[in-house]
């Protein structure tokens, strides 16, 4: 599997029918934006910086935390209402316990992720998206959903990437609806060509191939060429990429991290040092 953007860190086929009733189902109660913010290359260099820290980044800790603040407000009891700062992507709990999730009905089986502690590949989620095949989340040393990254269902896709381009931009228009703050990144795979000059003799030249050219899928799949997006507010920050896997099928992930969680683990750091 491609790398995510992990940019870590940091979601699995379908034909065109398919992603079309999906584009419809998911429009249906949520306004869907067209436009997609690219940012210019010059500008976007610091913001870039930072939206791979952000990606890449991972709660540090000395030793185990409590987070008494955090712990109160837990999600303990199936109908205990959860706040709009707790709800977390599929129906999940953001700060919930391992014993707290299996309550909710989840199925949790361990799964062995490098710099990650405490993952688990997840079912029965309480609220499932056809458009994804797998999520794993993540509670860390302390015990707390800060982690989860969702995997889209494998496409057989065009050379150009069309399928999958198309499903990116709608996941991309309700990301940046639900969290705001969007960042596209894009690097264009460099193409040499041989042209005439002035003379009549051979000139190489190099050339920057855009999203979706005929030979997109090939390119995202080599590593040629990296399309992905950040979104984040107060609460969350989440990252949107398509992949390319070793036979050509093309897929989105969606990975999302709970900054206050991440920031409440860093300043406990700060203060034990």
């Amino acid at each position: 599997m491609k790398k995510l953007i992990f940019i870590a860190i940091f979601l699995f086929g379908a034909n065109i029918a398919v992603l079309s009733a999906q584009e419809n189902s998911l429009s249906r109660d949520l306004l869907i934006d067209d436009s997609v913010t690219i940012v210019d290359e010059d500008a976007a260099e610091s913001a870039q910086n930072s939206a791979r820290k952000l990606l890449q980044q991972q709660p540090r800790s000395l030793r185990k935390q409590t987070f008494p603040e955090l712990r109160q407000k837990r999600y303990t009891n199936p109908d205990k209402v959860v706040t709009r700062a707790q709800s977390a992507p599929f129906g999940l709990v953001w700060g919930a316990t391992i014993a707290d999730t299996k309550n909710q009905g989840v199925g949790l089986t361990p799964i062995d992720e490098k710099d990650y502690v405490n993952s688990f590949a997840a079912q029965n989620l309480p609220k499932e998206i056809e458009e994804f095949a797998r999520v794993d989340i993540t509670f860390g040393q302390e015990d707390e959903l800060w982690r989860i990254i969702a995997y889209g269902k494998l496409i057989d896709d065009d050379t150009s990437a069309s399928k999958v381009l198309r499903l990116y931009k709608i996941y991309s228009s309700l990301l940046a609806k639900k969290y705001g703050n969007v960042q596209e990144f894009f690097t264009p795979a460099k193409i040499q060509k041989t042209v005439k000059d002035e003379r009549g003799r051979d000139a190489t030249i190099t050339e920057e191939a855009p999203i979706g050219n005929p030979n997109f899928l090939s390119q995202l799949q080599s590593g040629m060429a990296e399309l992905y997006s950040t979104y984040n507010n107060e609460e969350v920050g989440a990252a949107l990429a398509i992949n390319v896997d070793g036979n050509g099928k093309s897929y989105i992930v969606i990975d999302y991290k709970n900054l206050k969680i991440m920031q409440a683990r860093e300043n406990e750091t700060l203060d034990a040092l």
